[in-house]
C-alpha cells in the first residue's frame, strides 16, 4: 500500500481529508489575512498551507470541487509531482463579473454586497491521486516517427470532423 504523507507548512493549515468513496482530498485555503480577493476573470494562487510526500508511481492533480464550480470559481490547473516538497498553491480563477472573496468566518458580516463570498472554512479545491506510468523515453527522427502506425497522423484540432 502506498503512503501519502502530509505536513503543515503554516500552523493553521488543515490536513487534507477524504472519505473512502471520495475521489479527491479536500484542500483548504490557508492565509493570515481576513480575506483573499480575486478580481473578476482574474486567476490568483491560493495558498493551501500543506506539503506532501508520496510514491513516485503517483501524481496529485488539483481539480475544482462541484460546489466551487457552481459558484463561478474555477480551479485552473495543478500538478503536484511526487518529489515536490513545497507548499501547495491552488490557481483559482474568478469567473464572476464581480470580485470574489475567500473570507474567514469572523469577517463574513463585514463584506460588501457587491462581492461573491466564499467561506474560508470550505475546501477550495480537491487533490486526486493518479497512477503515473513509468515510461522509457527516446528521441527518434521524424521519418521514423511517421513509420509508426496511426490513423490520425498529423491531423490537427478538429480534423476528425466529429
Amino acid at each position: 500500500m502506498m503512503h501519502l504523507y502530509w505536513a503543515k507548512v503554516r500552523p493553521h493549515a488543515v490536513i487534507p481529508t477524504k472519505r473512502i468513496e471520495d475521489a479527491g482530498y479536500d484542500l483548504y485555503p490557508c492565509f493570515d489575512e481576513d480575506f483573499l480577493e480575486i478580481g473578476p476573470w482574474e486567476t490568483k494562487l491560493v495558498p493551501l498551507g500543506v506539503a506532501s510526500a508520496f510514491d513516485s508511481n503517483y501524481v496529485m492533480i488539483l481539480k475544482e470541487r462541484g460546489s466551487t464550480g457552481t459558484r463561478g470559481i474555477a480551479q485552473r490547473c495543478g500538478v503536484i509531482d511526487s518529489g515536490y516538497r513545497g507548499e501547495y498553491m491552488a490557481p483559482v480563477t474568478n469567473l464572476n463579473p464581480k470580485p470574489l472573496r475567500i473570507v474567514k468566518q469572523n469577517a463574513i458580516a463585514q463584506q460588501p454586497k457587491e462581492v461573491v463570498v466564499y467561506p474560508y472554512e470550505k475546501a477550495v479545491a480537491q487533490g486526486v491521486m493518479l497512477v503515473m506510468p513509468q515510461v522509457e523515453s527516446e528521441e527518434i527522427s521524424m521519418e521514423a516517427l511517421n513509420q509508426i502506425e496511426s490513423q490520425r497522423k498529423d491531423g490537427k484540432l478538429g480534423s476528425s470532423g466529429k
